[in-house]
């Protein structure tokens, strides 16, 4: 009796097995034609919305820009923010030192552009993150003239109506509590490193335009100054290491508003990567998206996992089946045929995406095709490992600082910069 039963217990093991590899491919299939559909919709639907006018009404708007160190790109971004097309705003660049590099190119492009600057000093941060804490600084210097806080990073580039399709969802009425664009990273670099951050980056792209799925995006993003402080984002801010997930849960969770996205303010953001500094940034997103966002974290490990999975699953089940003598072996391979076909087809939608809102890196874009297509199964195996890393700890390494991020809006600072000639207390520093 017991060969019978273990030649059945390994009958049915097999079609058990059997059974959960074909749901399995089933599953990533139709996860991988929805993000399909999904880029598809977006390359369609977007550049239909970036053609339409924007409205007449330009409120005063204070641009803050946290900003360190002088790095490849941060010129030309400076003069693009400073050569808006819009008639009512100043620029509040945000600085932890006096001494930065930085500084004096701030000065030097405030006057051959002609635009209104300010530069402002915070401090090094004790209790927060320094990109808050130099936001906060330049928030302080606001007043009630500024009706719109419009927040941007240095490494952003803008075009010349970014500011004003970032305010005109604000004159909906209030329920939109706030505005958002979001990056497209051009891997102008030949390290594949930055093809991959480019791809990966251009699948988070996609999730944004419904209401219920748009978050804001720290690099361009406006809020009216009434209700950053009215719906406790300033609050919020105060000890807190992210400031997008800060700012969306305020509007999104309690002030019950609504974030739009606006895909005139897709920025092109250039990107510098080695394997190392990569994987170092992509863990660091991650794990502050873990602590943050949980169901978004979860997402991102269920994504890669499940498509992975298949990808090794089908194969193995087809060779088994066809040994076997099973006659739909060939479901399982053409199951892994359809997951690869249609990982393919969001890729050339992705690229539709790249070449329909930045035509001017387009060119560049375009040379990395491969990476949308035929690679992508290693980019879901790097965002698998960088998510499995991310998933333990909460040390975060930003900029030479550590931190460790107890919740959404508490965060410890554990090192210090050396320089302790700039330490102050977590206020606003002199202008210059």
């Amino acid at each position: 009796m017991r060969p019978a039963l273990l030649a059945l217990a390994g009958i049915v093991g097999v079609m058990i097995f059997f059974l959960a590899a074909g749901l399995l491919g089933a599953a990533a299939l139709v996860v991988a034609l929805w993000g399909a559909r999904l880029a598809q919709f977006f390359s369609l639907r977007m550049p239909q919305r970036i053609q339409q006018e924007l409205t007449a009404i330009c409120p005063p708007v204070a641009i803050i820009l946290p900003i360190k160190g002088l790095e490849p790109g941060v010129r030309e971004n400076i003069k693009a923010l400073c050569r808006q097309d819009y008639p009512n705003y100043r620029v509040l660049f945000a600085v932890e030192s006096a001494t930065d590099p930085v500084v004096p190119a701030l000065k030097q492009l405030a006057g051959e552009l002609g635009c209104r600057t300010q530069i402002v000093v915070a401090g090094i941060a004790r209790d927060r993150g320094q990109k808050i804490h130099n936001q906060l600084a330049a928030v302080a210097r606001t007043n009630a003239d500024d009706h719109i806080l419009a927040f941007m990073d240095a490494d952003a580039n803008p075009g010349p109506k970014w500011l004003h399709a970032l305010v005109h969802p604000l004159t909906y009425g209030p329920w939109v509590g706030a505005t958002t664009g979001y990056r497209f990273y051009v891997p102008d670099q030949p390290h594949p490193a930055n093809a991959l951050l480019c791809v990966a980056n251009a699948g988070v792209a996609v999730l944004f335009g419904p209401f219920r799925r748009t978050f804001a995006w720290g690099g361009s993003m406006a809020i009216r100054r009434e209700d950053f402080f009215g719906y406790g984002v300033n609050d919020a801010w105060q000890h807190a290491l992210s400031d997008d997930y800060c700012l969306t849960w305020c509007v999104k969770k309690q002030a019950r508003k609504q974030i739009h996205f606006v895909p005139q303010c897709m920025v092109a953001s250039e990107c510098h990567h080695t394997w190392r500094s990569l994987f170092d940034f992509a863990v660091r997103q991650y794990r502050i998206t873990r602590i943050c966002s949980p169901g978004a974290y979860l997402a991102a490990v269920l994504g890669p996992l499940l498509y992975l999975g298949a990808m090794i699953v089908l194969p193995v089940a087809a060779v088994l089946a066809a040994a076997g003598g099973a006659w739909f072996w060939w479901l399982f391979l053409a199951g892994e045929i359809a997951l690869y076909g249609a990982t393919i087809l969001r890729g050339l939608f992705l690229l539709r995406v790249g070449k329909r809102l930045l035509p001017a890196q387009w060119p560049t874009i375009s040379r990395r095709w491969a990476w949308f297509t035929i690679y992508y199964p290693a980019v879901q195996a790097f965002n698998l490992t960088a998510v499995a890393v991310a998933g333990v700890g909460r040390r975060i390494n930003w900029r030479g600082i550590t931190y460790t991020m107890v919740s959404r809006t508490e965060t410890h600072v554990d090192s210090f910069w050396p320089d302790q000639s700039v330490l102050t207390q977590c206020q606003p520093g002199p202008g210059l």
